[in-house]
């Protein structure tokens, strides 16, 4: 380890000088490391520092003004000098050559990459307008299943759905009806009926009866008839069974569901009130606060 003649700090890897004797780090010698390994083995043991280059040139001036001429071999040293001190330079040239190709290749790569921006972000907009049209197509879809099932809901005014009646062989329907309507005081005849039928349930239990009244109001006032006794069981139209018989609205699935979701969210939040009325869904707080009708999922968020 050797002590830089400049800046006095130790340095491991140090130039001679070949006039001063003075050892030079890289950073003060006034040539790079790289500039240093290609002079050879003869230019690096010739090799002087900056301050002994510019005291040799000063010398130089002074014999240029004297009588003193000048030889061959000093005209040899004097280029070689020059030479020497051009070699940095000359590996400076090649590192800014370098750095331009790196430049032009970087701006080649900017381009592209530029270009394939572009292109990612009109494939963006593309997208964009596409999901715009999807929810304008889901909003078209939902109002078109709404008023679908608003039409469904609507051919089953008049009907009347009986859960809870054990099926039987050979079982009369009407006879079953007329039973029931006997039973909660309001009593039915053939000419308040359109039709009487059994329909598939999803639940994989009894199929309830589906009544058919030939207007509303008969509808009605039979549902309202129904409630009003509270409870009504097999036994009570002479038919065998424990489980409840529940009369109610003809719904839709759409609004099976709807009244399921109802009467969760209003067990969570308290609701005390949750009934269908002319095949409507209506849900209440207590009997001060306002009631509440629920047309769709939407509708949801008030029972809160």
């Amino acid at each position: 380890m050797v002590r830089c003649a400049r800046c006095s700090e130790d340095s491991m890897d140090a130039i001679h000088c070949s006039n001063c004797k003075n050892h030079f780090d890289f950073q003060c010698s006034g040539i790079t490391e790289a500039g240093y390994r290609k002079l050879g083995a003869e230019r690096q043991a010739t090799w002087r520092c900056p301050n002994c280059k510019i005291g040799n040139i000063s010398a130089t001036k002074q014999d240029i003004g004297s009588p003193k001429s000048i030889t061959l071999d000093d005209l040899m040293k004097e280029i070689n000098n020059v030479k020497l001190t051009l070699a940095p330079l000359m590996d400076v040239m090649a590192d800014i050559k370098v750095i331009k190709t790196d430049i032009n290749n970087l701006r080649t790569n900017v381009d592209q990459f530029t270009s394939k921006l572009n292109s990612l972000d009109e494939r963006l907009k593309t997208v964009e307008k596409a999901q715009d049209e999807i929810h304008q197509l889901k909003a078209h879809v939902s109002k078109l299943e709404e008023d679908l099932n608003n039409n469904d809901q609507w051919l089953r005014l008049n009907n009347v759905e009986i859960r809870g009646v054990p099926l039987k062989d050979k079982e009369n329907l009407f006879e079953i009806v007329t039973k029931i309507g006997a039973k909660i005081q309001h009593p039915i005849t053939k000419h308040n009926i359109n039709f009487i039928t059994r329909i598939p349930s999803r639940e994989n239990r009894i199929k309830p009866i589906v009544v058919s009244f030939l207007n509303r109001y008969l509808k009605e006032d039979f549902v309202a008839a129904a409630r009003s006794l509270k409870s009504l069981c097999p036994a009570d139209i002479n038919l065998e069974g424990t489980s409840r018989i529940y009369v109610n609205d003809h719904l839709t699935v759409q609004n099976k569901v709807l009244l399921t979701k109802a009467k969760q969210l209003a067990r969570d939040n308290e609701f005390e009130f949750v009934w269908v009325k002319n095949s409507k869904i209506f849900a209440r707080k207590n009997s001060q606060s306002n009631v509440i009708a629920i047309k769709n999922e939407k509708d949801l968020h008030k029972i809160h």
